[in-house]
């Protein structure tokens, strides 16, 4: 990232970018690079603050991209001059991503928690906000069991418990009807009066949406082609030699002029606003026009990101029709309860935010009874059948090959099972992670770290219920110490395999993913079997290679657990059986001098290599 930002005195509130670029890598398959592709061709603009202004242009115009790199949002490959107070603003996305399980009341409690380190009047202060968004009646309500509108509502709440001076919404009445649409653009520019710098994206609005807006700032293949007032959009056209007909909205004409004839017009329009550089305002659409240089400012270089606060993303609109006494209500009432939200913002601690998290995580665990049921019923149903397929096997001598079926089948049910339910959950919270932490909800370290420790509790449990069924129903030694050691060694596979679940679901989306795990997990799986009726042969390099896979690590240390410790001979059915002395089992495996805490050891390193990886993976996704 190249680009220069500074930070506004506390009291400005205005948004200023000059020359901004905004370049992407254009690739036609994951392996071919084709080149990169200007978004952005160094447009200039302000926003101004108690002003609710509007980016429009056709499709591929630019607008996320612009409201992605003036905030924030997006910094690779961004470039150019951003003037705002960082600090106390938010970005609300288009689509609405909560914490799933919560009820609107307990997801207003948790964005106190970790935004106001003084909670005094905290419960007037919620009751006050969601009176005013019109959602106290749905404050027991679950976020996923909202309406499309009051979701967005939702967001704008828990975004309005700091009270942000900036708002940025990414097409905030995207599938909503005409009436629902126009109540979206009231309640933004009611709180565009109480005070706010309020910027968001639009595609093609209506006539009457067109005219709440006090700023418009068009885009057409990554240059502004207008900026100014609505009134002055008509006047603009004219100095081009364009005429807008009398029966059109001039929102539909300035973006069916510079989307026509494959954009010949955007050259003379961008040209006409410097780029973004100059304003357009006038009183009447009859009198001339007035073009306004934007003010132009000092930039200074910008501190590195990660002392830089984030911002937030979600959006505002109503599904519901409920929206228009919410608006007159809030034009009202804001003024008296905005001295409660004027508290100054500061760093909640990390071992602070950590125990809230920690709190909301288990409590999230606790409610997904149905997925929590499934999980358990599959962990019991596998330990009953590994019980019964190898029933009361565990001390017959005669048996090797069963003996080493039962530890490679158990260690790979537990693989498997503990890889994929990341990989299929975890993107999803993904997208909720990136959002917290760009608003500075909290820390991604203390999050992490919540995440990891609040996972334990339901791993030792499952673990816990298979190892235990099936450890006793083979016939295994009853030695409590032996078992002890089987069922730590179960879970430590499984620890190391949630990492790589994690891993693969921080990385990827939930498509990809599903392609990426069971191709890493097959050749693990492949080293878990190898060489076993040969293993005093195989190759020193493939010896090394093999320790890498965590799948023949577990599989070695679930061998020692049940047939190590100087464990007794097995009975023997037979004339003779050959390893009905465990010592011998183990020479044959080569296994005989391999340390038990050895294998933990390396079972460790592996959970710890996975498990930094999901960190540097979530630390991309939030940070770029």
């Amino acid at each position: 990232m190249d680009q220069t930002r500074s930070i506004y005195s506390k009291q400005s509130k205005d948004v200023e970018f000059q020359d901004v670029f905004y370049t992407v890598d254009r690739r036609t398959s994951f392996f071919r690079f084709a080149g990169q592709q200007q978004i952005l061709k160094g447009v200039s603009g302000s926003f101004r603050n108690g002003q609710l202004s509007a980016i429009m242009g056709p499709s591929g115009a630019g607008k996320s991209s612009l409201l992605n790199a003036i905030s924030g949002f997006r910094t690779t490959g961004v470039k150019g001059s951003i003037k705002m107070r960082r600090d106390n603003a938010c970005y609300i996305t288009q689509d609405d991503h909560h914490q799933t399980l919560l009820t609107v009341e307990e997801l207003m409690n948790l964005s106190c928690d970790l935004k106001l380190k003084q909670r005094h009047k905290k419960e007037e202060m919620l009751t006050e906000i969601l009176k005013n968004l019109n959602l106290n009646h749905r404050r027991n309500v679950t976020a996923e069991k909202l309406s499309g509108g009051e979701r967005k509502r939702l967001s704008i709440a828990l975004e309005l418990v700091d009270n942000p001076n900036i708002f940025f919404l990414d097409e905030p009445t995207s599938g909503l009807d005409e009436v629902t649409a126009a109540q979206c653009i009231r309640l933004l520019k009611a709180m565009a009066q109480e005070g706010r710098t309020i910027v968001c994206t639009i595609h093609q609005p209506s006539a009457t949406i067109y005219n709440y807006f006090d700023s418009i700032y068009v885009l057409a293949k990554g240059q502004c082609v207008f900026q100014g007032t609505p009134q002055a959009t008509i006047p603009f056209l004219r100095l081009a030699q364009i005429d807008c007909p009398r029966h059109y909205s001039p929102s539909d004409y300035i973006i069916e002029v510079i989307d026509a004839e494959e954009g010949h017009m955007v050259p003379l329009l961008s040209e006409l606003t410097e780029n973004g550089k100059l304003t357009y305002h006038t009183k009447h659409p009859d009198l001339p026009l007035e073009p306004m240089q934007a003010i132009t400012t000092l930039f200074v270089e910008q501190p590195k990101r990660q002392f830089l606060p984030a911002f937030f993303a979600g959006s505002a609109a109503s599904t519901d029709g409920t929206l228009m006494g919410a608006a007159g209500a809030l034009l009202e009432q804001v003024k008296v309860f905005s001295q409660h939200l004027q508290t100054e913002r500061r760093d909640i601690s990390g071992v602070q935010q950590f125990l809230v998290l920690m709190r909301v995580m288990l409590l999230r665990t606790m409610r997904a009874r149905l997925a929590l049921a499934i999980q358990l019923l599959h962990h019991t149903l596998c330990g009953l059948f590994f019980g019964l397929i190898f029933f009361q096997l565990g001390n017959q001598g005669g048996r090797m090959f069963d003996h080493l079926k039962f530890c490679i089948g158990a260690v790979l049910m537990i693989v498997y099972t503990q890889v994929m339910v990341p990989i299929l959950s975890y993107p999803a919270e993904v997208k909720v992670v990136k959002k917290e932490t760009f608003n500075r909800w909290y820390s991604l370290m203390p999050y992490y770290m919540a995440l990891s420790v609040s996972r334990l509790p339901l791993q030792v449990l499952l673990n816990l219920t298979f190892m235990a069924m099936t450890y006793w129903m083979s016939g295994l030694p009853e030695q409590m110490w032996r078992f002890c050691i089987f069922v730590a060694v179960g879970l430590m596979i499984s620890l190391v395999a949630e990492g790589m679940g994690l891993a693969i679901g921080a990385t990827f989306s939930i498509t990809n993913g599903s392609v990426v795990g069971p191709m890493i997990i097959a050749p693990l799986m492949g080293l878990a079997i190898y060489g076993f009726d040969f293993a005093s042969q195989i190759p020193g390099a493939m010896n090394v290679l093999m320790k890498f896979s965590y799948v023949r690590v577990g599989v070695v240390a679930l061998i020692l657990a049940v047939f190590g410790f100087q464990r007794e001979e097995l009975d023997c059915d037979e004339i003779y059986c050959h390893f009905s002395d465990p010592r011998v089992l183990l020479k044959f495996l080569d296994v005989d001098k391999v340390s038990i805490l050895h294998q933990f050891g390396l079972l460790a390193m592996l959970m710890i290599f996975f498990r930094v990886i999901v960190y540097i993976s979530l630390r991309k996704r939030c940070y770029t």
